[in-house]
């Protein structure tokens, strides 16, 4: 290719890319973009980070206590005889089996914590019918009877509850079975009609801690006696335990969590807008590096690639629209083209020192992406 058409061919190229009017455009590179945009980021990332952190407690993980206490009361009440003035007889005394009509029994059970809770009860009373040999070591029937079913209650933002319950225990029933089974089989037994008020306290979900607990409360009546005192155990429950209140986290200022969360927002955008631009400005990158790859390697005899930026102090600077007018000059002064990058892939100028005079190109990246 002879060298008109070459600089016909760069002419045509260089006129697509001609200096726009920058006058009031001030240029920031590349790198300056990215570099401005991670310092922004970062920045707004850390000052969101600090007013949340500035707008909230956080409370380290404490022991709650709760108590429970309860009691069981009852009363024996008897047959007509001719003994006993009253209908029954108070708890603590010695009864004649025989004399027995019902017990009504009482559990009355209360849970108290350091803190406002929210707390679900659940509950049964199961009576237990063992009849065993004479030491107990042996069992020859366990069976279970139902007299309170599954219950739930519900202690809402309280410290203190209370769970009374009054049921009435048919002692001839269970004596009968007893009796009978003796009789039936001819062994000699012991027989004990147990009972038992079962409670489970278990934390609502919005609690700061989790409790899970159990407690037993029983009230024990012997059977199959013949006309002999018998006395009544029972078993209270009275007790301090712990459970492990879970680290809290209490807002002590919404303005700053405002803006805090503000910036934090701010930060996410300015990242999304870094990969966007990243991704955007890669293939227009490459177009001006593919330009000025293209001069570098059509015209390298005439350029000269130097570390040192022109000098046009005391000069007469002529800036030149495109690489063809600079070419024009050189065949005119005969003079090398100096290429210079001001920066990587960004900007760069081919200059001519003459002297007097300073001809000059500026090719800018940003000039090449208006013009695509």
């Amino acid at each position: 290719m002879k060298k008109e058409d070459k600089i016909k061919e760069t002419s045509k190229t260089d006129k697509k890319i001609s200096k726009p009017d920058t006058k009031n455009n001030i240029y920031i590179g590349y790198t300056e973009k990215v570099v401005t945009v991670i310092v922004l980021a970062s920045l707004s990332l850390l000052l969101g980070i600090y007013f949340i952190v500035k707008s909230i407690d956080v409370l380290s993980a404490i022991n709650v206590n709760f108590r429970e206490k309860s009691n069981v009361d009852y009363k024996v009440f008897l047959k007509n005889n001719e003994f006993y003035e009253n209908k029954y007889l108070e708890k603590g005394m010695t009864y004649v089996a025989s004399l027995i009509d019902k017990i009504n029994a009482e559990f009355n059970y209360t849970f108290d914590i350091d803190k406002e809770s929210n707390i679900e009860f659940e509950y049964d009373i199961i009576a237990e019918l063992v009849i065993s040999d004479l030491t107990k070591e042996n069992i020859f029937l366990k069976k279970q009877y139902t007299i309170l079913p599954n219950t739930k209650e519900e202690m809402t933002s309280n410290k203190i509850y209370s769970i009374n319950k009054k049921i009435d225990i048919d002692y001839d029933y269970y004596n009968k079975i007893a009796n009978n089974f003796r009789i039936k089989y001819g062994v000699e037994t012991k027989s004990d009609l147990n009972i038992y008020l079962n409670i489970r306290e278990k934390s609502k979900e919005n609690n700061s801690f989790e409790l899970n607990n159990k407690s037993v409360m029983s009230l024990s009546i012997p059977l199959s006696q013949k006309a002999i005192n018998i006395s009544l155990d029972y078993k209270d429950i009275n007790k301090t335990s712990e459970v492990v209140k879970n680290s809290e986290i209490i807002v002590n200022n919404y303005i700053y969590i405002i803006i805090g969360s503000i910036l934090i927002l701010i930060s996410l955008i300015e990242l999304l807008y870094l990969i966007h631009f990243l991704f955007i400005t890669n293939p227009r990158k490459k177009s001006y590096d593919k330009f000025i790859k293209k001069i570098l390697n059509e015209y390298d005899r005439l350029i000269v690639e130097t570390t040192t930026a022109p000098n046009n102090k005391g000069k007469n600077t002529i800036k030149v629209d495109n690489f063809s007018e600079l070419l024009d000059v050189r065949d005119n002064l005969n003079l090398p083209i100096k290429y210079y990058i001001v920066n990587k892939s960004e900007k760069c100028q081919f200059y001519i020192d003459n002297k007097d005079e300073l001809y000059i190109l500026t090719i800018k990246k940003v000039d090449i992406e208006k013009q695509k």
